[in-house]
């Protein structure tokens, strides 16, 4: 199944071969756990004059090995055609990575750093969530299934409960419980005050994130969602 990290900076191309860019962004629904199309950067003008970023269904996009999306016309698509098909602007979709990660009941839980997502129905499938650098090199980064994956509120994307009985990649921790895990490292135990200070960074950072397709990404995303890598 797709992961979003590695569908960003594919190289884009039509049906025919042609070069038509890279994807910049994967975008999810307005409120669903489901993503729904590429922000796709057109390559420059003469290698110098930057073009506006177009959009691309990603029913319309295939994946060629690990490098290439293919989409199933020659052209870029219409802006408008795609709309039709969504039933919203494309402005309304939203950009999950390093957005931050509330329980329904309101709890921090951190930020977005990756997802997974199923070929058929587009749905999301596996949630990978970040407490920032230093709380992922001492728990892990934690994982959530699909069941439990509300989608966005306007805000945040949320968890349901039961969220909290997951695993971890990495890192020390073994468990996390109502989004303020503990965990030993070195034999000593994780101060509490550090975890929430990691974990209030992540969702500051994500928040920072909050895009439209038609936002800029700032290169901060890259620099904290990649640490630790």
């Amino acid at each position: 199944m797709p992961r979003v990290s590695t569908m960003m900076g594919r190289g884009v191309y039509g049906a025919g071969g042609r070069r038509l860019g890279r994807a910049s962004e994967v975008l999810f629904h307005p409120s669903e756990p489901r993503v729904v199309g590429i922000q796709l950067q057109p390559d420059p003008y003469f290698y110098m004059i930057s073009r506006r970023p177009r959009f691309a269904l990603i029913a319309d996009v295939e994946a060629v090995g690990e490098d290439v999306l293919r989409l199933s016309t020659d052209r870029l698509p219409a802006e408008r055609a795609g709309e039709r098909v969504l039933g919203h602007s494309w402005h309304d979709t939203v950009v999950w990575r390093g957005m931050p990660v509330h329980s329904e009941a309101g709890e921090v839980v951190g930020a977005v750093h990756d997802a997974v997502y199923a070929h058929s129905t587009h749905l999301v499938t596996r949630l990978v969530i970040s407490t920032g650098a230093f709380g992922d090199a001492a728990l892990g980064r934690l994982e959530v299934e699909g069941a439990y994956i509300g989608g966005f509120d306007g805000e945040h994307v949320i968890v349901k409960p039961g969220y909290n009985e997951i695993g971890a990649t990495g890192g020390a921790a073994k468990a996390a419980a109502t989004g303020a895990a503990r965990a030993k490292v070195h034999g000593e135990q994780l101060a509490a005050s550090a975890l929430k200070t990691s974990v209030a960074a992540a969702a500051m950072v994500g928040r920072s994130f909050r895009s439209g397709a038609g936002k800029k990404a700032l290169d901060k995303l890259k620099s904290f969602m990649d640490d630790g890598e």
